[in-house]
């Protein structure tokens, strides 16, 4: 069993583990392919993934004080368009080893070489559990426990632009309450939302929300008539049905719309939100109440698909619900986290270990021999990663790379529409390569390109800070296509910028002087000659990216009348704190302090969710602290 406790402090949303997120291959690409008249499916053409991964770029380190703190797992969400993919997670720095660069909760990367995109930059102040293109391809819509994006409040939703990261100001939907999305879908002209929210908001609208909505997916107006009310827990997962009018919930909840929910699995109406009817519960294979609950659910074929705990993939007959296939992962570890549909599979991560198994059945497969087992019709040996057939829920036994991985396995699967397989987590090695928490895995037989691309020309400065420098360069042709380019240090030959483009800016660099080189490169890893020389002069400043620590102990001194008074244990800073906002449930700023206590005057009558945050003076802000309900007659 893997255990896990989350920070949540409160009763109705406190879950031991986080969800899964969706996040299909969508978007630029799509559009591309489409006016092409290709047909595509994000599958092997000719042979299997290979467990030789084609990029040395991930991810690293851990934000503490995440909604995830006790998962041991660095990328929680994956998403691509066009050649841009997307990882999202609780990881504080992009990285291949020599070169870091830092960019907490998300991180652009280019889809044919892996390699950093260092000038797609937002700013997060958390963790990011879900990531989903707009259908267009001109929204990335973000889910996770942050509020704040590029130093505006903005809640723990909200959409970026794909190209430069900016807060996408024409879609306005958001979440409020307890700041927590764990899981986005798109569907029935909607994008849906789940996780532990309680309000949400729209220009002009807003309402109370039960940890699942839906937003319009042209400009995120909410719908008012779609509000499902899911207690008992939060939401790990979300599934807009192609198939039908209904919407899939998956987690850790016992309620739905005041009816019991089977412990996490529910189907909703996708028309007014009240529950389907006429379908058949869910098997759970432990009489452990404790112990059920689910990460995820996907709809592919004709079948629902769920993941969870006691360490199974369940395969539903969507007409009714009916069992088709059941997927345990044993004899006694493995836990399935992460669901995605890639062409004619369904792929699914777990911390399943590679000393246990699968077995199939068409029955209940129980854990720990508490009940009943249904006879097993296969079983075969495993890894963190599994796959199953869209038509027969079987499992392709013929997919079982050898992946090495810290304990939390895999919770973050993609499929490209090159053929190759994006995995996130805390990935180790895969076939005997070092990983950083991100893997790209492609077509073993996709045939060898051994010619170099032509020797770019030097750079060019085109612009310089205190820190930094950019530069261009001429470009370089390829017999099969340029991926992208890598500026060099020339005293330690080390990589400095990775570009899919003929340009791009080196950024936190120290005072001193340098010289760099050009040096192209293909989808397959041929590196041209490098290109001359230039030399820059930096003369820098020391920026300060610390966030204060948490406060902590918030209380409530005094109440009386529309006066109320609190106090709170001291933030500290590396270079000092400068002072304390106070915010209600919603994320509205009530006031902001020098010291650790505040009061709060004119206060209109009902009730307030107070909660503190520590600023310095370069802007970084803490986390926020526990809250204190108070009410005001």
């Amino acid at each position: 069993m893997f255990e896990s406790t989350s920070r949540a402090t409160r009763a109705a949303d406190a879950a031991p583990r986080v969800g899964a997120r969706r996040h299909r291959w969508i978007g630029l690409a799509a559009l591309v392919l489409a006016a092409l008249g290709t047909a595509y499916a994000a599958s092997p053409a000719g042979a299997e993934i290979s467990s030789t991964p084609t990029t040395t770029w991930g991810v690293s380190g851990l934000q503490a004080g995440t909604e995830t703190g006790s998962i041991s797992s660095a990328v929680f969400a994956i998403e691509q368009i066009g050649n841009t993919v997307y990882v999202g997670g609780r990881f504080t720095t992009a990285t291949n080893g020599t070169l870091s660069e830092s960019q907490p909760g998300i991180a652009a990367f280019n889809a044919t070489t892996g390699a950093f995109i260092s000038t797609w930059r937002p700013q997060l102040n958390g963790a990011v559990y879900a990531i989903q293109a707009s259908a267009d391809g001109s929204r990335l819509f973000v889910g996770g426990d942050f509020d704040t994006v590029n130093g505006t409040a903005t809640g723990a939703l909200v959409a970026l632009n794909p190209t430069t990261g900016a807060i996408d100001t024409g879609w306005t939907g958001r979440v409020g309450g307890y700041q927590l999305v764990r899981s986005i879908d798109l569907g029935h002209g909607y994008v849906y939302a789940a996780g532990g929210f309680t309000s949400i908001r729209s220009t002009g609208a807003s309402r109370s929300a039960y940890r699942a909505a839906r937003f319009a997916e042209s400009n995120g107006a909410i719908d008012p008539n779609w509000l499902p009310v899911i207690s008992g827990g939060s939401v790990w997962g979300i599934a807009a049905s192609p198939n039908t009018d209904r919407v899939y919930l998956a987690g850790y909840f016992n309620s739905s719309n005041f009816t019991f929910a089977q412990q996490g699995f529910t189907a909703i109406s996708s028309i007014d939100g009240s529950n389907v009817q006429g379908l058949q519960p869910l098997a759970f294979n432990t009489t452990n109440s404790s112990r059920r609950y689910l990460y995820d659910v996907e709809v592919a074929g004709n079948y629902v698909w769920v993941g969870g705990s006691e360490h199974f993939v369940q395969v539903l007959n969507e007409s009714n619900l009916s069992l088709h296939k059941f997927h345990l992962s044993g004899p006694n570890n493995g836990d399935f986290q992460d669901l995605e549909v890639v062409g004619n599979r369904v792929y699914a991560g777990c911390h399943c270990r590679p000393t246990q198994s699968i077995s199939t059945g068409d029955g209940v497969l129980w854990f720990a021999n508490q009940g009943p087992s249904a006879p097993s019709t296969n079983t075969g040996p495993t890894t963190w990663i599994s796959a199953y057939n869209v038509t027969t829920g079987l499992r392709e036994t013929s997919f079982n790379p050898t992946i090495t991985s810290g304990g939390a396995g895999i919770w973050a699967i993609h499929g490209s529409p090159d053929g190759c397989l994006w995995l996130g987590g805390s990935l180790t090695t895969s076939g005997g390569v070092t990983q950083r928490n991100v893997s790209r895995l492609c077509d073993a037989a996709n045939p060898t390109d051994t010619q170099a691309p032509t020797t770019p020309g030097a750079p060019q400065i085109t612009g310089q800070t205190t820190n930094s420098v950019s530069f261009t360069w001429n470009p370089s042709t390829d017999n099969v296509g340029v991926s992208g380019y890598r500026i060099y240090d020339n005293a330690t030959n080390a990589v400095v910028l990775d570009s899919p483009t003929n340009s791009g800016t080196v950024a936190n660099l120290a005072a001193g002087t340098y010289s760099f080189y050009a040096r192209a490169y293909d989808a397959v890893g041929n590196l041209s000659t490098r290109s001359g020389l230039r030399t820059v002069t930096i003369t820098a400043v020391v920026v300060d990216t610390t966030r204060p620590s948490t406060p902590s102990g918030l209380k409530l001194v005094s109440l009386s009348g529309s006066t109320a008074s609190f106090s709170w244990n001291a933030s500290t800073d590396n270079v000092g704190v400068a002072g304390y906002r106070l915010f209600d449930a919603a994320g509205t700023q009530l006031t902001e302090v020098t010291g650790n206590s505040a009061t709060l005057t004119g206060l209109a009558p009902g009730s307030y969710v107070v909660s503190v945050r520590a600023f310095d003076a370069a802007g970084n802000v803490s986390y926020r602290s526990n809250t204190v309900t108070i009410t005001v007659l």
